[in-house]
């Protein structure tokens, strides 16, 4: 019987201590009594000026979109260079990263108004143009006995134009093309042609260019990532205006689902 009530008299206790401390501070999660929002520490600094490290949040996240970019852009330039020398088993290990590289979710910490580092192609740059003319013009010689080294001049130069002058008004359609050369037989660097597909309508959501239903098209003819050909085919049927490539997005949509993806 003693021992019952002592029992009784623990449990009580514990009852009581959790509802008495049943909330979290909304900062720190230390714990704190109900009805409360922040603990005593918190409370004395939650007035505090954050405009210091809201400005150290933002060069933050600045340098990791920036180095991301960068360990991309080195990739990709690696590939190039492997596939420039013949070297294909290095070639299939870059393209491996790569790969790897770009499923890792990109999570978006700041809201949209938050976040003022996204540039808007909408500037006309003469630089801009006229790579973006050299480039098309390289990717459009027929020559077969150089057509890759014409084709690797043309991404040179399409390549530029979104390292140098990503403000300008072609560098959407720059990294369209650009992902034409990649996905084309002489390179058949497919992670690399999705990537420039998607950064055509990350420029340009507006672009005329089906840019995300070449990008699903890859995932799904070469890639085989069918979660994301059926992601990227459901975004081409609100943005697509040829009749002929939404009707093919419509019958891929409907066998990928009837197989579960």
């Amino acid at each position: 019987m003693r021992t019952l009530i002592i029992l009784s008299l623990i449990v009580s206790i514990f009852t009581v201590s959790n509802f008495a401390w049943a909330a979290s501070c909304e900062r720190c999660y230390a714990r704190i009594a109900d009805g409360q929002a922040f603990c005593e520490a918190c409370t004395l600094n939650k007035d505090k000026d954050l405009s210091e490290m809201k400005s150290s949040e933002e060069q933050i996240i600045s340098t990791i979109k920036s180095s991301r970019e960068s360990y991309r852009n080195a990739l990709t330039e690696l590939i190039q260079f492997y596939m420039d020398i013949g070297y294909q088993s290095r070639v299939k290990k870059a393209r491996k990263e790569l790969k790897a590289l770009n499923k890792i979710p990109q999570l978006k910490y700041l809201s949209a108004d938050e976040d003022v580092s996204d540039i808007s192609p909408t500037q006309n740059i003469e630089e801009a143009n006229i790579l973006f003319q050299d480039g098309k013009n390289y990717k459009n010689i027929l020559n077969l006995a150089s057509r890759k080294s014409k084709l690797s001049y043309a991404a040179a130069r399409l390549k530029k134009i979104l390292d140098e002058y990503p403000e300008s008004d072609v560098a959407d359609d720059a990294a369209y093309e650009l992902a034409e050369v990649y996905e084309s037989r002489h390179f058949k660097d497919y992670e690399g042609s999705v990537y420039y597909y998607k950064k055509c309508f990350e420029l340009n959501p507006n672009t005329d260019r089906p840019a995300r239903y070449m990008a699903a098209r890859a995932y799904d003819m070469f890639l085989h990532d069918y979660k994301e050909a059926v992601r990227h085919y459901e975004m081409a049927l609100k943005t697509c205006r040829d009749e002929e490539l939404l009707r093919y997005a419509n019958e891929r949509l409907a066998a990928l689902r009837s197989e579960g993806y």
